[in-house]
């Protein structure tokens, strides 16, 4: 059986520049769109579109996420239309399956054919990157932009790690290397965030961590709850 057609990418025909980022996003807290958008206003400018992708079923997680599909996206629209230019596009929803990366950015840009793009990751996710299907291809298609997070408080020790796997050559390594966003990433957790929601949703340390809309959103919907999972 043969792939649906991908989801409109919601960004403006023409857009010259996209910084792509996937994740699972159970919920949306507000440092996960606040860095990813300070990382593309950096390195690709603030007229950049940002295009967040809720992922269906991650092939490098063994569970699913806790809320549903229709409620991580409607989390996500809520904290997307408090930014600039962020797209939230439910092509890996709507498709259904794992979902692999090289399969979305091969989506793009079957609609965007012009556009630069870049995806943004985590070290932790650029160590296993090697792992990924089709891990050269992604790079040809939009080359990653790498937040460094514990333990890798330097890029020596990302490369380090990646040197280990015996995969990239030293060339690709010295590419790696000049892929490395050295701003300070907030350590905070969609994992944290849910704890904290099951203990006590009415609790003030939210207030910083959730965008407002969303948390009306998830007490509403009734989300998180302890008793629910």
């Amino acid at each position: 059986m043969s792939a649906p057609r991908p989801t409109p990418i919601p960004i403006p025909e023409g857009c010259e520049r996209a910084l792509f980022f996937g994740g699972t996003f159970d919920p949306p807290h507000a440092a996960h769109l606040d860095l990813a958008c300070a990382v593309r206003d950096d390195w690709m400018g603030d007229d950049a579109a940002l295009v967040v992708i809720p992922a269906a079923r991650s092939p490098h997680k063994p569970s699913n996420p806790i809320a549903s599909d229709a409620d991580r996206v409607a989390m996500l629209r809520l904290a997307a239309k408090r930014r600039v230019n962020v797209f939230v596009w439910t092509d890996e929803i709507d498709r259904e399956g794992p979902s692999y990366t090289i399969d979305t950015l091969q989506r793009a840009r079957e609609q965007r054919p012009d556009t630069t793009m870049r995806l943004l990751i985590g070290s932790d996710q650029a160590r296993e990157f090697h792992r990924w299907k089709q891990p050269r291809e992604i790079i040809e298609i939009a080359d990653p932009i790498v937040m460094l997070r514990p333990p890798d408080t330097h890029g020596r020790h990302l490369l380090a790690a990646m040197r280990k796997e015996d995969f990239w050559s030293e060339e690709e390594l010295a590419k790696w290397s000049t892929r490395l966003e050295t701003r300070t990433s907030n350590e905070t957790s969609s994992t944290q965030v849910r704890e904290i929601l099951a203990r006590n949703p009415d609790s003030p340390d939210l207030d910083e961590l959730i965008d407002p809309e969303v948390r009306v959103y998830i007490t509403a919907a009734d989300l998180y709850r302890a008793d629910r999972h």
